[in-house]
């Protein structure tokens, strides 16, 4: 009967201390996809990530060569990814010019509780709303709240409809150069950050506060640049724009840089759709230790 004790115990202790049964276990393994890098986008070097949560906060690069990496989390609670892809410029030196792209977990994975294998994928529409999920836990920790504080509020504030009302603005934005006169490309990195994340700080959300505002369509032949020169936007999803329609996106008198050739940067500004200045430059080059993560 002991002998028998003994095994119900040790068999007990197997299937509670794993994870994989999901009954007791608070963490779970998540693997975190890369997109996508390739077509006619400069050589990427390597990917710099940045994942925040209420109580852990780290940084690593990856090789270009990597197409996921996995990292432990609290079970569903608020976990946010970026990865920036550091590129080399047509002189072989390094640069950091492309928006990042991003994930949240819990909200948009790939798996079930029960499964092994729970994902998230990482992509370029969802790399505002991780970022700003990561400067609202730095600005609340520099408050000086508690995690479990900080936690709670993650919580509470609908990550998941902030994330769909932005893919879904880029979606229709992208249709609306097929099916309207005027078309506008909605780019979530020209919103009024500061207003934003002022009213995000306080749990305050209103899919109003994704509207961009003063945004002009520019046809790239009024910048009077060659045909066969290469224009890049930072925020990815821009480029097929760029590509198929001949446009870029400005926002009124806001500076907007662009990469021309791989060498150079292209800072525009408009006052009016027909009104554009334009100053261009070498590239900055990224001056950052080499490392890979753990």
């Amino acid at each position: 009967m002991k002998i028998n004790i003994f095994i119900l115990f040790t068999v007990l202790a197997v299937l509670f201390g794993g994870c994989q049964n999901g009954l007791i276990c608070d963490e779970e393994g998540v693997e975190f996809l890369l997109p996508e890098w390739g077509g006619d986008l400069p050589e990427l070097s390597r990917w710099k990530v940045s994942a925040a949560s209420a109580d852990f906060e780290k940084e690593f690069f990856l090789s270009a060569g990597e197409k996921s990496f996995f990292l432990k989390l609290n079970r569903n609670e608020p976990f946010s990814v970026t990865a920036f892809p550091l590129t080399f410029l047509s002189d072989g030196s390094e640069i950091s010019f492309f928006k990042p792209a991003g994930g949240l977990y819990p909200y948009f994975t790939d798996g079930d509780f029960n499964s092994s294998c729970i994902n998230c994928s990482l992509t370029w529409e969802a790399g505002f709303a991780a970022a700003s999920m990561q400067k609202i836990i730095r600005s609340k920790k520099e408050s000086g709240i508690t995690s479990q504080t900080l936690k709670t509020f993650l919580m509470q504030f609908n990550w998941k409809k902030f994330q769909e009302k932005i893919s879904q603005n880029i979606t229709e934005s992208i249709l609306s150069f097929e099916t309207e006169e005027k078309p506008r490309f909605y780019n979530p990195w020209q919103l009024d950050s500061f207003t934003l994340l002022d009213n995000l700080s306080f749990a305050i959300f209103d899919s109003k506060y994704l509207n961009n505002s003063w945004i002009f369509t520019v046809e790239i032949k009024l910048l009077g640049l060659p045909e066969d020169k290469t224009l890049l936007s930072s925020f990815l999803p821009e480029n097929h724009i760029i590509r198929k329609y001949k446009y870029l996106t400005l926002k009124k008198k806001t500076p907007q840089i662009y990469m021309m050739e791989n060498t150079y940067a292209l800072t525009l500004s408009a006052s009016s759709a027909k009104k554009v200045s334009a100053d261009m430059t070498h590239m900055p080059i990224l001056i950052e230790d080499y490392e890979h993560s753990d």
